[in-house]
């Protein structure tokens, strides 16, 4: 499954659907696709992923020669965390489908 994510003044941000269903989860949302938050709750979604990142401890996977280094879940949601402020700032709605 893939996830993506919009709002009005940011580019779509599309996740693999296992990762993206923990940062909705980590939001404060159902971990189900589609779903949204209105413009006045996405601070609070904002909010809670930054706690929740903060408190996340990743396991360390040892690399295997000739692998591509694993990206963490803190990485993954950089670019979700740059859409939700945006949309904080302008007051948009968050919606992933």
């Amino acid at each position: 499954m893939i996830v993506t994510f919009h709002s009005k003044d940011h580019y779509p941000i599309t996740m693999f659907g296992e990762p993206a269903l923990q940062l909705i989860q980590m939001m404060g949302a159902q971990p189900k696709v589609p779903g949204a938050f209105y413009a006045e709750d996405v601070s609070q979604a904002l909010w809670q992923l930054q706690d929740a990142l903060a408190e996340l401890v990743e396991a360390q996977v040892p690399e295997e020669p000739g692998e591509p280094p694993a990206v963490s879940l803190k990485q993954r949601a950089l670019p979700l965390l740059e859409m939700l402020k945006t949309a904080v700032k302008a007051n948009h709605t968050v919606h992933w489908d």
